[in-house]
């Protein structure tokens, strides 16, 4: 028997896809509580969603369960987006959908409860520390992975151990208090906003045809100038 998000990958090609405008003007009516254009937009757009949860299949979770965290991804991208913004809906929803897939990876790789943002720098970490073994044959120390990640060897020992230390971030910060704050309450989250994310990707994007256009000279001079890396 398949599984639903295996039967939705045969039967979602025939749903018609969104031009911009007519993303635009459901967005319109979403606005205004239109249910029955939140359901369209969300319909359009599960093609998106599965292309997504094809890669993170293989992960020892059950792709029907990968299929559903993309749907909620999906489901807050339609009820956050804003079109005055000028980003095409699949941009800003495809970082929804990773988001909700990702950290339902993460929660349910082990026994441990971490904030998602610890589990996105550990899983950075693995995949530096897989590439330059395959390119170098080592893995590489913790002073070299530490300088890539823009920490000290210290805090990345540390970012380690307390994904080895079993923590229930719902637990009550104080025994005995019930409705007391709980760990998950008082833990920062420094990660960026999705719109943050698109704009600096257009910046990057931008400043590379910029640069392009340059000599080798002129390129080496701009960026010492301005402190612009790769």
């Amino acid at each position: 028997m398949k599984s639903t998000a295996y039967s939705l990958f045969e039967s979602v090609g025939k749903v018609p896809l969104l031009s911009r405008d007519e993303e635009v003007e459901l967005s319109k009516k979403i606005e205004n509580g239109d249910m029955a254009a939140r359901d369209k937009m969300i319909q359009a757009n599960l093609r998106l969603a599965l292309s997504v949860v094809k890669k993170y299949t293989n992960r020892g979770v059950d792709v029907d369960d990968l299929f559903q965290e993309s749907v909620i991804g999906l489901t807050r991208a339609v009820d956050q987006f804003d079109w005055k913004k000028g980003f095409k809906f699949s941009t800003y929803a495809y970082w929804w959908i990773q988001q909700s897939i990702r950290q339902y990876l993460a929660s349910n790789s082990g026994p441990i409860d971490l904030p998602a943002n610890t589990f996105a720098k550990l899983y950075k970490v693995s995949q530096f520390e897989n590439a330059h073994k395959k390119e170098f044959g080592y893995k590489p120390r913790d002073e070299e992975t530490a300088q890539m990640l823009g920490t000290t060897p210290e805090t990345l020992r540390s970012l380690r151990q307390s994904a080895s230390i079993p923590v229930a971030i719902d637990k009550p910060l104080y025994d005995g208090e019930a409705g007391s704050r709980t760990l998950a309450d008082v833990l920062p989250n420094n990660d960026i906003s999705v719109e943050e994310k698109i704009d600096n990707e257009r910046l990057s994007k931008k400043i590379n045809e910029v640069l392009s256009s340059l000599t080798d000279r002129e390129k080496l001079i701009i960026k010492m100038r301005f402190g612009i890396e790769d």
